[in-house]
This record gives structure tokens, sequence and C-alpha cells, in this order.
């Protein structure tokens, strides 16, 4: 990140005979910020640049009129404690509710 490069953490599945973490990989979190990245930094890396290397930047990433959004609404601050990702009160997919806490 400070020569310039974009950080975008993701699972990097390799296929059907490797484990992967599903959900946040909060194991990659905790070491991005052990690197040095703030929590607003790991956010932004995890959305905007994920889509931006994904090429896909124009269609989700940030949260625009027209592009489908994913949000996830958490029952702290995660740019406190990057482990309140892990407590998800609501998934919103493209405007819809589609998990709350009660399920």
């Amino acid at each position: 990140m400070a020569a310039g490069g974009q950080v975008a953490p993701g699972t990097g599945y390799g296929g059907a005979a490797m484990q992967f973490q599903l959900g946040m990989p909060l194991r990659e979190i905790e070491w991005i910020q052990a690197a040095g990245m703030s929590p607003m930094q790991i956010i932004v890396a995890a959305t905007r640049n994920a889509a931006h290397v994904c090429n896909l930047e124009r269609e989700l990433g940030t949260l625009e009129p027209g592009k489908a959004a994913d949000v996830l609404v958490v029952q702290g601050d995660p740019l406190r404690d990057l482990h309140e990702l892990e407590h998800v009160g609501w998934v919103i997919h493209n405007g819809v509710v589609i998990r709350t806490e009660k399920q």
C-alpha cells in the first residue's frame, strides 16, 4: 500500500479440494490490520478495492445509485473493532432485507 498498490482481501478460493473461510475473512483482516492498515482502509479494501480488482467497480463496491448494494448492518462500530463485522444484525441485498438477527 505504501508503494501505491491496492490491497483487496478475499478468500482466494482454489477449488473444491481446498478449505477456505466462509463469510467475512476475519483472519486475513486481522493480518492486514497488524500490517498497519486502519479499519476504514480495510473496509474500503474489502469493498471498493475488491470490486476494482475484479473489474466490477461499475456494478458494485460502493454505495451509489444504480449499483448492486449489499449492506451488512452490525451491532457495534467496526471502525473501533473490526470483529464487530462478525455480529451481523441484518443483510440487505439490492435494497431488500435478506437476513435478520432472528433468522
